[in-house]
Formats: C-alpha cells, sequence, structure tokens
C-alpha cells in the first residue's frame, strides 16, 4: 500500500490541467496511454484488448495462484482519472466483469485529495458485464477504480456526462387577442438552466423574445426570465414556438394569438338619381376610418371615374359603387351603390344667318354661330334646301344635330332670314339707229333679270312693241331703257339711243336675204333669239323677212 500511494504523490507532482477525460465520451486506450488522463495506477493496472470474445478495456489485478494454502495473498490495485477541468460532472457509467472473492469500487474527489465513494460490490466471480451507473458531485474533478480479489476486474464503457440541464416553466402561452397595431403583448417566462448556453429563436415573425441566448457554463440551477413579445403588426391568427436551444439541449414554447382588424363604415349621403350629360359630378363618401374611398362604374362605356370625378361619355342609366377594400388595419367596408340617369344635355348654341340675294337657293344661306362650342351640323326644316324666295323677311327654323349624339339632343332654333333684291343691268349694244319712216327693227336692249325692258320715247316718231322699233316719222328722237324694279329686283341704271329716222322711200322688201346678204348684214340677240337687220328690215337667223 506504501508502494501505492508514493506511485500516486510522484504523479501528482506532474499532473497538468490541460489533459483530462473529456465529458460525454467513453474511455479508451488511448486515454490509458496519456499520463495527463490517468495520472495513477498500480503496477497491475493495464489496458487489455478483446480476446476470444471477452470483453477488454481498463483491467485492474492479476490472476493468483493458491495451491494448498501456499501463494501470493488477493491484490488490491486502483486506477486514478482526472476529468475535464472545466464543466460540472453528472453521472458516471461504465460495465465490469471479475473480481472473484473481491471488491470492486469507484471514488469521486475534487482536489485529488478527498475522496468519497459513489459506487461498490462485493461478492463472486462475475463473468459477465454488470451495468453500473453512479451519481456524481457537481465539483467531481477525479476518479479513482479500486479492486481486490484473486481475478482481475476488467471496466469498460466508462463515461462521465457532463451535467446540464434546460426547462422553461411553460411550454404554451397563448396571447389572446389584440387590434392592429396595438402595443407589443409580453409575457414573462421562467427559464430554468444549469452549465449551458443556449439560442433563443422564434418560428414566427410575430413573436420575439427579449434575449438571443440564455445560459452561462459552470453555473447550476439557474433561473433567467424571457420576455416574449407578440408584436400586432399584422391582421390575422398567427401561432409558433420560442425554441431556446443549445449544447444537446432544447425547451420549445408554443406561443399563439389573434390580431383583429378594426371595422369601418362608409357613408354617402350625395343625391345622384339623375343628371345632364355635360354636370360636372365629384363624389364626396368618406370613411370612418380615413381611408380613400374608390369608385367603380357598372359601364364605362356610359361613365366611368378619375378618382373621384364621374367622366360622363354617353347618356344612360349607370351603376356607381363605392367601396373602401381595408388594408392592414382596418376591415373592407360595406359598399354602396347608387343608379344614376344621365340625360343628353340641350346644347346651348345660338345662330345667326346672312343675307341671300334673290336668286340664291337657301342652301347657300350662311349661318353663324354665336353661342356655344358643341360641334355639329345644321339643316333647314319645312323647307327645301334648293328654295329660291323672293326678297323679303322670313322666320324659319333650323336643326341642329350635334356631332355627339350620346351627350347631346338636336335643337330646333328659329332664325330671321332677309332676302335682298337682286340687281339687274340693261345693255344695249350694236343697235342699228339709222332708220327710214315705215321700217321696223328689232331693239338689241337686253337685261340681266329677263324681266321685259320699259323705254320711254316720243311716240310721234317711233313707237316699241315687243321688242321690235317701228319708225313713223322723220327726225331724231332719244329712247331710254330701263326697268322700274319690283318686289325682287333693284331699278336698273337709265340706257340711252338716238335714233335718226329719214323719209326716204322705202325700198321693196326682200322676202328671203341671200347667204352674202345674210353675211353682210347687221345680228342681234334678243330672247335667245337671233334677229338680222337689213335695209331697214327684220329677219330671222335664216334670212327670212318678219315684217
Amino acid at each position: 500500500m506504501k508502494k501505492i500511494l508514493t506511485i500516486a504523490a510522484s504523479l501528482m507532482l506532474t499532473l497538468s490541467i490541460h489533459a483530462q477525460l473529456a465529458w460525454d465520451t467513453e474511455f479508451t486506450k488511448s486515454d490509458f496511454d496519456n499520463a495527463q488522463t490517468v495520472i495513477s495506477h498500480t503496477e497491475n493496472v493495464k489496458w487489455d484488448d478483446p480476446v476470444l470474445g471477452v470483453g477488454g478495456g481498463l483491467k485492474l489485478g492479476k490472476l493468483i495462484v493458491n495451491i494448498l494454502g501456499f501463494g501470493q495473498d488477493p491484490y488490491e490495485d486502483e486506477c486514478v482519472i482526472a476529468l475535464s477541468q472545466t464543466g460540472i460532472a453528472e453521472t458516471l457509467t461504465f460495465a465490469w466483469q471479475g473480481a472473484s472473492d473481491g471488491s470492486i469500487s469507484v471514488y469521486q474527489s475534487s482536489d485529488h485529495n478527498n475522496w468519497s465513494l459513489v459506487y461498490t460490490h462485493e461478492g463472486n466471480t462475475i463473468s459477465t458485464d454488470t451495468e453500473a451507473e453512479a451519481d456524481l458531485a457537481t465539483n467531481t474533478r477525479y476518479l479513482k477504480f479500486a479492486a481486490t480479489g484473486k481475478t482481475a476486474v476488467a471496466i469498460r464503457k466508462i463515461k462521465v456526462t457532463e451535467l446540464k440541464a434546460l426547462s422553461a416553466s411553460t411550454d404554451e402561452w397563448p396571447f389572446g387577442s389584440g387590434m392592429v397595431d396595438d402595443a407589443d403583448a409580453t409575457k414573462n417566462v421562467n427559464i430554468m438552466w444549469t452549465n449551458i448556453v443556449a439560442s433563443v429563436t422564434s418560428t414566427d415573425p410575430h413573436f420575439s423574445a427579449s434575449l438571443t441566448t440564455v445560459g452561462q457554463k459552470n453555473l447550476i440551477d439557474q433561473t433567467t426570465v424571457l420576455t416574449i413579445r407578440y408584436a400586432h403588426s399584422e391582421a390575422g391568427q398567427h401561432s409558433g414556438e420560442i425554441v431556446i436551444s443549445g449544447e444537446g439541449k432544447e425547451v420549445r414554447i408554443a406561443v399563439s394569438g389573434q390580431t383583429n382588424k378594426y371595422d369601418q363604415t362608409l357613408t354617402w349621403i350625395q343625391d345622384l338619381s339623375e343628371c345632364i350629360a355635360t354636370d360636372h359630378l365629384s363624389f364626396n363618401a368618406f370613411t370612418s376610418s380615413g381611408l380613400d374611398v374608390i369608385y367603380e362604374t357598372s359601364d364605362e362605356s356610359i361613365a366611368y371615374v378619375a378618382g373621384n370625378e364621374l367622366i360622363i361619355a354617353c347618356a344612360g342609366d349607370v351603376t356607381i359603387t363605392a367601396t373602401q377594400p381595408g388594408n392592414y388595419k382596418f376591415n373592407a367596408a360595406t359598399s354602396i351603390s347608387k343608379t344614376l340617369t344621365i340625360r343628353k344635355a340641350d346644347p346651348m348654341i345660338g345662330v345667326s344667318v346672312e343675307d341671300l340675294t334673290y336668286g340664291q337657293p337657301i342652301s347657300e344661306a350662311l349661318i353663324h354661330e354665336t353661342l356655344g362650342q358643341v360641334e355639329g351640323s345644321f339643316s333647314w326644316l319645312n323647307i327645301a334646301s334648293d328654295s329660291v324666295l323672293n326678297a323679303g323677311d322670313y322666320a324659319l327654323t333650323l336643326l341642329f344635330t350635334p356631332a355627339n349624339a350620346c351627350l347631346y339632343n338636336t335643337r330646333t332654333l328659329p332664325v330671321a332670314l332677309h332676302v335682298n333684291k337682286a340687281v339687274q343691268t340693261i345693255v344695249w349694244e350694236n343697235q342699228e339707229t339709222e332708220l327710214t319712216v315705215g321700217t321696223a327693227i328689232l331693239s338689241t336692249a337686253q337685261i340681266s333679270s329677263g324681266l321685259p325692258i320699259t323705254y320711254a320715247y316720243t311716240e310721234c316718231l317711233l313707237r316699241i312693241e315687243d321688242g321690235s322699233i317701228y319708225a313713223e316719222n322723220e327726225g331724231e328722237v332719244t329712247v331710254i331703257a330701263y326697268h322700274p324694279g319690283n318686289e325682287n329686283y333693284l331699278p336698273t341704271t337709265v340706257i340711252m339711243q338716238t335714233f335718226t329716222i329719214a323719209s326716204t322711200e322705202i325700198p321693196s322688201a326682200i322676202q328671203q336675204l341671200s347667204p352674202e346678204q345674210i353675211r353682210r348684214a347687221n345680228k342681234w340677240l334678243h330672247a335667245g333669239q337671233t334677229y338680222i337687220s337689213f335695209e331697214g328690215r327684220v329677219y330671222d337667223a335664216q334670212g327670212k323677212l318678219l315684217r
């Protein structure tokens, strides 16, 4: 025994804290061969590999030969193993077999001096593994395996677990209901931990924890208050877990909550039963939430909405619906619909008509708008467009047809039309003025209006009938041609022609002119007919005597 103590003392001098049996790791041959892990053992302690199916491992003692009472005394062997110098011991587990007529004991110590027994067994040979487990003190840093008997003890599967603990005061926390944008709801949960550093995460973004990590190494039975927050940032039913995990330990706290939207009301008191197509309508619906109202029409070919303004495209019936679909904070409001009858507008328009001159058809009358900007066209009512009206004043009616018949009604417009008298002119050219008593010629005077020409003259010398001039007495006479005008024509200017009538004997009349005579004779046009004057006689275009 003194020899064992001497060896142990000498090994203590070389002890280093940098080599220990790691937590939760099975003791192996490499650990046995490491002097910093196995800090002392007696001479009979060794490492045996498995032989013929018999488990190997740490072997204490030897086979004792004792025949007829002679031989060596039973052995007493031990082996000291240094554990990790950081961390907290929890449980020792191992398996052993052997030790006939002896015992196996395990001791623990925090300083390699003060040993306390944690496991012992006395009895006969054990030929199969005995599984053993012992709770260790939290400050244990050294283990000592000791055995006595006549048969060596094989100890295998040596493992020391490190004490780690993690728990919560609850595994479920419902938050109940709240409203969007309410302040965060909070719940405090006690997290109990020992010798652990665990991360804190959330599986749902609406829930968060006040800490990202919980715990600290080498502390025992600590409590950390973890505040869980439920953010009312989005309406709906939310659920998730706050997960605290690390170093093989995990705690899950189920969290749930309901976030509700606020209700809103839509108010629209505007009277929209009917309007005129040219009206400008602005909608004035409003919500209790202050959110903008959206307007839609049932038929955009009749009217559509731009912002809160109604743009009318055509007369007709249309349903306008005001809605507010809500947002992250408010539920949709109950929509309101109104039926609107849109009537065509009477175009604001005035006209004036320029005067016509007699002879112009009414279609040539120039019409001017005097009021309004509505595009369209005019036509005459109750009178044909090719009608020619006598001079004077008329009260007539125009029909205005708007270009956009979808928005505007047609209109009838009373108008005043004045028809001026036409100007007429007389031309008296190429007239034969040298006459002899008893002869007759046609007058070449022509009037533009086609009306009968009025002649004024001294009757004692000549007379004019049906456009023919008859010389009756010798002398010189001036004839005036004019027209005094009538209901449609203005008076003409006066045209004068002077005639000289000779008393010479009247030559015998030629009944039919020769072509040569026709060529040399005077010719004129009257009332659309050609006449020939030759030697004081009047002939037709073929040279036949007329009088």
